[in-house]
């Protein structure tokens, strides 16, 4: 029994490449979507990197905007097509191209064997815990994911003069003078997008009808890809079997940064030491930047 992978990436083939080897394992399945505004080039590296390989499936590429549910719901085109799958799998695994495993795969996917019916989402309640300083805006504006307004967006002056008309100045898009109420019937969690999903856990999001309803809630709130994962399975039968903690090694500038950190070598030690406490995942990773600190991973990995 191997190990499902939605892997969302929209630069550096090549990257892609040693993520995927770095994975591989004879029983794993793996999604890839691939932005469709990557350069053409890159899109056919990525063909041919799937060509002839029955484990890696490529996504019909689109457009996803950040914090809106583009990206999330890219992650469900791909749990459905992994559920659809005839190969046994343990766990769901979302991924960036920017990952990295901590790991063997052959001690990852025994590890996660023995904790099949368990789920690792990091999450906490918004209302409670003051991550967000946004949450009711999160919840109660009504977000808009338009690949078409995106590109008005970026038109110069045009952009500016419509964001400033809008309220959306250093705001993602949402529409004018319209509020929802917060939902009284589940209750709203927070958390990150990178998640470990059980099979059963990952069959919920399709099945339950309790989980379409709040998909659909939820579809255009602001960065729905951070509580769509936590709210449908702290909502569900399946709650007592998630552990909060997603098991990924990153770090941040600070609290409420946009992108975590670019790890380098000095991360190194850091790394080891997350990796000996349970982490299985670290972000994020760019070999322009520091190429030895991958390198030294995959070492350790025995590639």
């Amino acid at each position: 029994m191997g190990l499902a992978y939605c892997i969302l990436a929209h630069k550096n083939p090549a990257q892609i490449a040693r993520l995927l080897q770095a994975i591989a394992h004879p029983d794993n399945l793996y999604v890839l979507h691939y932005e469709k505004r990557a350069p053409r080039a890159e899109h056919e590296a990525l063909a041919r990197l799937a060509e002839g390989n029955p484990q890696l499936h490529l996504l019909a590429s689109r457009h996803i905007s950040w914090g809106r549910f583009s990206q999330i719901g890219t992650q469900l085109k791909a749990m459905e097509h992994l559920l659809r799958s005839d190969r046994k799998w343990s766990h769901f695994i979302t991924l960036s191209g920017q990952d990295f495993p901590l790991k063997p795969q052959t001690d990852m996917v025994r590890e996660l064997a023995e904790a099949a019916t368990s789920s690792f989402v990091s999450f906490f309640d918004p209302f409670v815990e003051p991550y967000w300083n946004n949450v009711e805006d999160r919840i109660g504006r009504v977000h808009i994911d338009m690949a078409a307004l995106e590109a008005l967006l970026k038109i110069p002056f045009l952009g500016r003069r419509l964001r400033a008309l809008c309220g959306w100045t250093n705001q993602m898009p949402f529409v004018p003078l319209v509020r929802r109420a917060r939902p009284d019937w589940f209750r709203f969690i927070g958390g990150s997008n990178h998640v470990i999903l059980s099979r059963v856990a990952a069959a919920c999001f399709s099945t339950d009808p309790t989980a379409r309803r709040i998909i659909q809630r939820l579809r255009h709130s602001g960065h729905p890809d951070e509580s769509i994962f936590q709210s449908v399975l702290l909502n569900s039968p399946l709650a007592s079997s998630v552990v909060n903690d997603d098991r990924r090694a990153i770090r941040w500038e600070s609290h409420g940064a946009p992108s975590p950190l670019t790890l380098t070598l000095a991360d190194l030690p850091w790394l080891r030491e997350e990796r000996s406490r349970g982490k299985l995942f670290a972000r994020k990773f760019d070999p322009n930047v520091d190429n030895e600190v991958l390198a030294q991973l995959e070492k350790d990995l025995g590639l």
